[in-house]
């Protein structure tokens, strides 16, 4: 199995939204934010090309700049390169992908899936495509909830509407292989149906400093119950956490695996390195011992 590591998506977000209980002085000093307390984001996926030569993609991001309006464009800060572009850069056509990876339906993770043109028709971006998404999370995005207030933009959720109900897997268990070698696990914390990709073995990673962070022991998409370097400690998480002592809790059962198994720990959002081994720290909770930088 191969992982190409691609950035689907740069963008601006609240830094105080990222790092929620967190003061400002402190999460300032780890991430600069301009004058509008923005600070950077990365969206880091993957590119999976199977054993049988199948091809996919582990969260594709916030989608065509070109699809949001200007306003918004302009607040979060999107820059013009997504996802669509960072696959025309390695030659992969769009038609060729045969599955799409899900961890959760926010608008910075599944806004990729396609969008409405000007006619009012929904594009799907990837047309051929199977999806996964935790049955959980289809039904706290499509329910209406009130208390989820914006968490699930209809503008998000809609092109997902359209896909062909046998091309979508709702996966309803809390460890489950969806495809050969790669499992869906149930992490919650951030939201209730939020899910981690773990490939067990080592999969070959396609990146010029690959050396500097093998893989070994497996790799583990953490998304957003770990989306940065920065959030390795207990009491770092995001304001946007639904279940925020959930996240604590997968923090001190998985990031304790990763470090003594030695398995490389995927952030998805982080601008400056993809990927991490890590050690235990007794002052710092955890720190990381081999570092891939954010780089395509």
């Amino acid at each position: 199995m191969k992982i190409t590591p691609l950035i689907a998506s740069r963008f601006l977000v609240d830094g105080g939204a990222m790092y929620s209980l967190v003061p400002k002085p402190i999460w300032n000093r780890l991430t600069p934010a301009d004058e509008k307390n923005r600070i950077p984001q990365n969206l880091n996926a993957w590119l999976l090309e199977l054993d049988d030569g199948r091809l996919g993609i582990v969260d594709p991001g916030c989608g065509d700049p070109e699809s949001y309006p200007a306003k918004d464009r302009r607040i979060n800060g999107l820059a013009d390169e997504w996802l669509g572009t960072e696959l025309d850069r390695v030659g992969v056509d769009r038609a060729k992908i045969s599955f799409v990876i899900l961890t959760h339906l926010h608008w910075d993770h599944s806004g990729g899936v396609g969008s409405d043109t000007e006619s009012g028709e929904t594009r799907l971006t990837f047309p051929n495509a199977e999806y996964y998404v935790h049955q959980f999370e289809w039904d706290d995005a499509t329910g209406d909830n009130p208390y989820l207030f914006k968490a699930y933009p209809p503008t998000t959720i809609t092109p997902l509407l359209h896909v062909d109900k046998s091309m979508l897997h709702l996966v309803d268990g809390e460890d489950t292989e969806i495809l050969p070698g790669v499992r869906f696990i149930l992490a919650g914390g951030h939201t209730r149906g939020s899910c981690t990709v773990f490939i067990d073995g080592q999969p070959e990673l396609v990146h010029p400093s690959a050396e500097d962070c093998p893989i070994t022991s497996g790799i583990l998409f953490a998304s957003d119950v770990c989306p940065t370097q920065h959030h390795l400690r207990m009491v770092f998480s995001t304001s946007f956490d639904t279940y925020p002592i959930d996240t604590r809790r997968w923090k001190r059962k998985w990031l304790t695996r990763v470090a003594e198994e030695q398995i490389v720990l995927w952030f998805d959002h982080d601008h400056e390195v993809f990927a991490a081994r890590l050690a235990a720290d007794p002052r710092a909770e955890f720190i990381m011992t081999h570092e891939l930088p954010a780089k395509t």
